[in-house]
């Protein structure tokens, strides 16, 4: 590729007002990302050595709340007269230099034109618009996550961005078919990389479409088998939430390990690598189940994975012999298991519990209940307990572990939007945050460009509010993840997060 293309062209263009929905928040302008061509082949990764990721961590104390205020203010008056003139149920709303009918028919594009889906080299256009497109489902299903997703990635635009960058937003109406008629919008539009969608049957209608126009595609699904070159999955992937908390497990000496996991394709799959990764260490799950609460007996299946009834009855054995001897120690041993209702643990010594929500709050009760007591079995669990409310306040969870993403940057930001917004953001909606930071410091005229994937796949990563993460050259990720351990004031970090990825993706 010539040297032309080996930096970001970075052209500077007026302010473009862009809007998303009948919402009087403010959808704002945003932004030039010049993500233009890909190449066919990745630059070979640099040994890394402790390399830091490249930063683009949020500024959250210097944040201008006034300009955010004010600018949420004019977007509602533009709103307001816009709502008399505008179809709203369009699906992309542009302003300005931006076109008001977006073309439909991409056969015509020269990138729709290419049917194979392969990255090439091009030198960038000095000449041309370079914009982001964000596919979220605003209407429809997932309407709610989708525009609190909108919400963290203005503000993270306020956070990092200039004024040169132009943001389009589209609607997926919350299915594959809106996606597809979405994205052939943002892709007549020439975007230079599309954040979204949010699901992983949208991410996989659209893949054809953004690969043919050579566009990469920033998903928030966490699903890997939507993956592939120039479509990334940014979300939390299970396999290495599971990976992280077993070896944590297992450095720490535990050796007995069971799993308790729900009959879905997150339970499978996590079921899956805990059989691979406990493989690897010369170790074996001692006991597993699949439950499905919509047909099964959890209580019975709970009493039956701890053993409960064979530790009862060698409780009452053992009361008998003492019963026959009357001396002092005997009668001391019998004060002492009078308190107990069986005897004895688990055949296991940590429970692997991987599923999240009411779920979780009502298996763990359910195994202390059947004698699985926390002080004594470790219980671990995914990212997925960090949406769990009222997860520090559940007894049974006292003590347990589970992989996720340092929450200390995280709580700041959403403590921010929540003051700008008037709302709790979702859990999740740091992907999108995040997601918006990585797009902006990809389109920094500091940063070296090379008009391919190479640049997005950087073998040094990069940062945000949930931690260190680099996209792979498959389209899956890598993250850098903590171990927490919830107790009565909360959760607190046990064992840090890397810093750093140590080895080439």
């Amino acid at each position: 590729m010539g040297q032309i293309a080996q930096r970001s062209l970075i052209r500077a263009f007026n302010n473009t007002f862009i809007t998303a929905c009948r919402r009087l928040m403010s959808f704002l302008v945003i932004i030039i990302l010049l993500v233009s061509g890909c190449q066919p082949e990745h630059r070979q990764s640099q040994s890394l050595s402790g390399q830091l990721p490249i930063r683009v961590s949020p500024r959250l104390e210097t944040t201008d709340l006034a300009k955010i205020q004010q600018n949420r203010e004019k977007k509602a008056q533009q709103d307001s007269i816009n709502s008399r003139n505008t179809d709203y149920k369009e699906q992309l709303y542009l302003f300005n230099n931006i076109s008001k009918n977006p073309r439909t028919d991409i056969q015509s594009s020269d990138r729709a034109n290419n049917t194979k889906g392969q990255f090439v080299d091009k030198v960038l256009d000095n000449n041309k618009d370079s914009k982001i497109g964000i596919l979220l489902p605003l209407s429809g299903n997932g309407k709610e996550d989708g525009r609190a997703f909108l919400d963290a990635m203005q503000l993270a635009f306020f956070e990092v961005a200039n004024e040169n960058l132009e943001l389009l937003i589209a609607d997926t109406r919350g299915s594959p078919a809106g996606a597809v008629e979405s994205v052939q919008k943002l892709i007549a539009e020439d975007v230079g990389l599309i954040l979204g969608p949010l699901f992983s049957g949208s991410t996989d209608a659209i893949a054809p479409l953004a690969r043919a126009a050579q566009i990469p595609v920033i998903s928030f699904s966490n699903n890997k088998k939507v993956a592939r070159t120039g479509v990334f999955v940014f979300g939390f992937l299970p396999e290495q939430q599971i990976i992280r908390i077993l070896k944590y497990a297992f450095k720490k000496e535990y050796r007995k390990v069971a799993a308790f996991a729900p009959a879905n394709a997150f339970g499978e799959l996590s079921l899956s690598v805990a059989r691979g990764i406990t493989g690897e260490m010369d170790q074996k799950l001692v006991r597993e189940i699949l439950y499905d609460l919509n047909t099964q007996d959890l209580n019975q299946l709970v009493r039956e994975f701890s053993e409960y009834d064979n530790r009862k009855q060698r409780l009452k054995r053992q009361k008998t012999q003492l019963n026959k001897q009357s001396d002092d120690i005997s009668n001391d041993a019998l004060t002492r298991l009078s308190g107990l209702d069986t005897l004895g643990d688990p055949p296991f010594d940590a429970v692997l519990l991987p599923s999240g929500g009411g779920e979780l709050l009502t298996v763990a009760p359910l195994l202390a209940f059947y004698d699985v007591d926390p002080s004594r079995i470790r219980l671990l669990g995914s990212s997925l307990w960090d949406r769990v409310n009222g997860l520090s306040l559940e007894p049974s969870l006292m003590g347990a572990w589970y992989a996720a993403p340092e929450p200390e940057l995280r709580l700041l930001y959403e403590a921010k939007f929540e003051k700008i917004f008037g709302y709790s953001p979702p859990r999740l909606s740091s992907l999108a945050y995040d997601a918006m930071l990585l797009g902006v410091e990809l389109a920094s005229e500091d940063r070296e460009w090379d008009g391919g994937l190479a640049t997005i796949t950087d073998p040094s990563g990069f940062q945000g509010v949930d931690g260190i993460v680099r996209l792979l050259n498959d389209g899956s990720n890598e993250r850098g993840l903590a171990i927490l351990e919830v107790g009565r004031g909360g959760v607190k970090v046990i064992d840090d997060a890397p810093s750093t990825f140590f080895n080439d993706n």
